[in-house]
């Protein structure tokens, strides 16, 4: 004899139902977007963080991070393949010959570069007549290999600079005696201190401030989906705050991530804090000044109105939501 279906019961199977259903409705709605970033750098460590701890799906989004280097960063941001970029020179240099790209964050507002150089490069002088690696020329990396050696004393014109297209080739140059020096972000110039190269200079030695990380978009996408780019923007600000917060679960994954030793992972990770922001932004007039550098050094052909080109609006309304 069958028993009564109970209303409990209903209930019952109805919440396993629904609990069932439950992830493929989260699936569904969250928003699919595309974050470019330059070079497998530490620079770009925070959007790394948020993909693989899950911030980004707290915050309904699903994104895939793409590698996409030189030019190709700008008309991939152009084409609509990818929605952000992460690498602001590039796109900033770019809007101010015109193209529809918009700054709204600074991650980074320390260029988080040293200059490695091989072993028998004692003195500045010794650079001159040789070749120093750098990613890509016209870049922020460019202007920062040339304004260190510049403050270490000697005329950036005496020395040859040329594009690896990325740190890993720089750093595989240099291993390989084919440069004198290279342009190394983290980890790599630490890796490569421990191997016995010199720290030759660094932008933390002199305290330079430039926007080394952040976001940049198209125009259309601020004016038809500020949610969309609110979310991200919230998203990186959650992110910011586990970099700091987080200090033991950091270390290990810069560990796993880069392959390293626990002491080159927290000697990294101590490095790298020292440059986020804490309120996504960097003076415009510090950011004015690497590119009036970079055009007054013939590295970019067209002058950076930096006002014109960061658009900080949809951050300051994400900032007044956290207070």
């Amino acid at each position: 004899m069958s028993r009564p279906i109970t209303t409990s019961a209903v209930l019952f199977v109805v919440f396993l139902l629904l609990q069932s259903l439950a992830p493929l409705v989260h699936a569904q709605e969250l928003k699919k977007i595309k974050i470019g970033y330059p070079a497998y750098s530490m620079t770009f460590l925070s959007f790394f963080v948020a993909k693989d701890a899950g911030i980004f799906k707290n915050h309904a989004l699903d994104v895939d991070l793409v590698q996409v280097a030189g030019a190709v960063q700008t008309s991939a941001l152009v084409a609509g393949e990818i929605d952000f970029l992460t690498g602001i020179t590039s796109p900033l240099v770019a809007a101010a010959r015109g193209l529809p790209f918009k700054g709204i964050m600074i991650t980074h507002d320390r260029p988080l570069f040293w200059v490695i150089a091989n072993p028998e490069i004692r003195r500045v002088e010794d650079l001159i007549g040789k070749t120093v690696a750098v990613d890509r020329l016209a870049t922020l990396q460019d202007i920062v290999a040339r304004d260190l050696i510049k403050r270490k004393g000697l005329n950036p014109e005496k020395v040859t600079f040329i594009q690896t297209g990325s740190v890993s080739n720089s750093v595989q140059a240099l291993s390989q005696g084919s440069v004198a020096a290279a342009l190394l972000s983290l980890p790599h110039n630490v890796i490569m201190t421990q191997k016995g190269y010199r720290d030759f200079a660094s932008a933390t030695e002199f305290n330079m401030r430039a926007a080394s990380g952040g976001i940049a978009t198209r125009e259309v996408k601020l004016k038809q989906e500020p949610a969309q780019v609110k979310a991200v923007l919230r998203a990186t600000f959650e992110t910011m705050d586990f970099n700091r917060r987080e200090k033991s679960w950091m270390i290990s994954y810069i560990q796993n991530k880069w392959k390293l030793t626990p002491a080159v992972a927290e000697e990294a990770y101590r490095y790298w804090l020292q440059g986020l922001t804490n309120d996504g932004k960097i003076p415009l007039k510090d950011l004015q000044g690497t590119y009036d550098q970079a055009y007054a050094s013939q590295l970019i052909p067209t002058p950076v109105t930096v006002k014109d080109v960061m658009d900080y609006t949809l951050l300051d309304e994400v900032l007044k939501e956290k207070r």
